[in-house]
């Protein structure tokens, strides 16, 4: 039997430190703000957070363009602040893991503008340069080649211009990301997330990407050959300085590509976006993906239905924008489910999309470098707009509005809780997992106890477990299960719970 690790027994809560909360006034989210809500989180029932970049950033991509890796952005506050939050967490029993995004720096660190231009660059070598750039394109739209205006080459970048990608083929890009490993761990984090690891530049630029119905096909440009013997180092690395919880971020919602960097000797868990980011709700592609995951990933696959880059989950799921019953019920399958659950922030509040109306209503890199695209491409504003809005990621980011607590934050403290309380909930395999019209109904066990539960989604049906003879923990168990109604049921074996 696989040892327990202490990931498996928290409900994780991923913040977006720029919407979290203000601390400061000055209308963005901070350390200050979020130390105000450790209180809050430890009343929810969270056991570990996970924070999304404050590094020092032009904030090009929310972040997600670094200029200094061992440092917090004023905006954010200070490193002494940060320091008192992961103090103030570990005082709660919450861990913190941290963002870390090693597939490119901003064009502003340090090392980009020392080698912009400069062919004798002692850093030149950190990225990628060429006098003939391919055909690859970048995932924010257009070229992913940008010129430099007086050597005549060219540098590489997978998403914005501003982001640049570094080279991995160059062993000392490698040990500049161990010092900042030791640094953050120096500061008490509990965890890495790696950011998009799988597109990390390991093996140099090779052939021209296909063309498939007029969209590039992403076939060399990611999960290079070369990638897997650079994650096994980084993650002996950071698993020699302790009992780290280390999550991959991998750009695919294909479960066969996902399943490849799971491992003992590679990342702890992956985002299993094939089941989190399902556009809209089905609960047979639910329960497919989770059939999937139970029968061909190697370890234990995460449960999470929103995050900063998508659209929230009321919005993709509700039958109409306050549908709050369906959140429940999918709250339920989160926290009951074998597997890591993450909770989006505000998800607890019922809160819905937030929706831009204009250009200037758009902050986000992806949203705005499409318009520019397709005005480029000939279209009109209101076409490029049209696009734009499609593209754009601003829809989970606005500030949370912080107030009273609802009936639904009821339920996900007591879902928590729950999950908290039941060991079989964190621990225990499926020995039944089965769809009957819209309702999922699974079991699942250990030595020591058995948990039944029942979440249907659809017209009523005759509750699978009505007859089990087990405590009813939650929901109802009558001999129907009507519309985004559940059950969960346990019977323990003698051991005191």
């Amino acid at each position: 039997m696989e040892p327990v690790r202490w990931w498996q027994e928290c409900v994780f809560y991923q913040i977006y430190l720029p919407a979290f909360c203000d601390g400061n006034g000055d209308g963005r989210g901070d350390f200050i703000g979020l130390a105000q809500k450790i209180d809050y989180l430890h009343e929810l029932g969270i056991g570990g957070i996970w924070i999304t970049p404050f590094y020092p950033s032009p904030l090009v991509d929310n972040g997600y363009d670094i200029s200094d890796y061992c440092a917090v952005d004023p905006r954010f506050g200070e490193l002494d602040d940060f320091r008192r939050v992961v103090a103030a967490c570990h005082g709660r029993g919450i861990r913190v893991v941290i963002d870390l995004v090693l597939n490119h720096v901003s064009s502003q660190h340090p090392w980009f503008v020392d080698a912009w231009n400069n062919p004798a660059s002692r850093y030149r070598d950190y990225f990628i340069f060429t006098d003939q750039p391919n055909n690859w394109q970048s995932f924010f739209s257009g070229s992913a080649w940008m010129p430099e205006p007086d050597t005549g080459q060219f540098y590489y970048h997978k998403f914005a211009p501003q982001q640049v990608d570094l080279n991995w083929q160059n062993p000392q890009v490698e040990q500049e990301i161990y010092r900042v490993m030791d640094f953050w761990l120096a500061a008490g984090v509990d965890g890495f997330r790696f950011d998009v690891i799988n597109f990390l530049t390991t093996d140099g630029i090779g052939a021209d990407n296909p063309q498939s119905a007029g969209e590039q096909e992403h076939l060399y440009d990611v999960n290079q050959p070369g990638l897997m013997a650079v994650l096994r180092r980084l993650m002996a690395y950071a698993r020699a300085r302790g009992e780290l919880f280390l999550i991959g971020e991998i750009g695919s919602e294909d479960l066969a590509v996902l399943r490849r960097y799971q491992a003992a000797d590679l990342l702890d868990v992956v985002f299993n976006f094939n089941l989190g980011s399902q556009k809209t709700f089905s609960a047979a592609a639910i329960f497919a993906a989770l059939t999937a995951m139970n029968e061909q990933q190697p370890g234990l696959p995460t449960l999470f239905f929103s995050s900063h880059d998508m659209s929230r989950m009321i919005s993709r799921f509700g039958e109409n924008e306050r549908d709050t019953d369906r959140a429940r019920a999918v709250l339920a399958l989160q926290l009951t489910a074998r597997g890591v659950p993450f909770i989006y922030q505000g998800e607890e509040f019922g809160l819905t999309d937030y929706r831009p109306r204009c250009l200037a209503d758009i902050s986000d890199v992806q949203g705005r470098t499409h318009y520019q695209t397709a005005l480029a491409a000939g279209m009109t504003a209101d076409e490029a707009l049209a696009i734009a809005l499609t593209h754009t990621r601003d829809a989970s980011r606005a500030p949370l509005p912080w107030g009273e607590k609802d009936a639904l934050w009821k339920d996900y403290r007591e879902l928590i809780a729950l999950r908290n309380h039941i060991p079989v909930l964190r621990y225990g395999a499926y020995t039944r997992l089965a769809l009957t019209d819209a309702c999922i109904g699974f079991s699942r066990i250990t030595a020591d106890e058995q948990v039944w539960v029942a979440i249907n989604f659809g017209a009523p049906v005759r509750n699978p477990w009505q007859a089990v003879a087990g405590e009813v923990l939650y929901g109802d168990n009558a001999p129907w299960l009507g519309k985004n109604q559940f059950v969960i049921k346990r019977r323990g074996y003698g051991k005191a719970q």
